[in-house]
């Protein structure tokens, strides 16, 4: 793991996400990477790691893992949602998980 590289849990799992643009352009497929660099090329520069991570960075296993973690919330179901102090957080209007 280099210095610049992020950990990131994914399904319980931690993973290694490449800490560089050169990095998760390198750990793409040929085929994904001229797509990535039109992308960052013309992504504003406030936005840039955002994109990189959370588009091209992330496993598509992490994808599918908010994906149901936001259709659980949507559901009502708030267990292990906690905001930026760490406090659980509650259904709007009830007391919830």
């Amino acid at each position: 793991m280099a210095d610049s590289d992020w950990t990131h849990v994914v399904r319980g799992e931690a993973v290694t996400l490449p800490g560089t643009l050169g990095g998760i352009r390198a750990a793409l497929p040929a085929d994904r990477r001229a797509a990535f660099d039109e992308e960052m090329y013309s992504t504003p520069l406030e936005h840039l790691a955002r994109r990189a991570i959370l588009g091209w960075a992330l496993p598509a296993e992490a994808h599918a893992e908010s994906e149901e973690d936001l259709a659980r919330i949507r559901a009502g179901d708030y267990t292990g949602v906690t905001d930026g102090l760490g406090n659980p957080v509650r259904p709007p209007g009830g007391e919830g998980s």
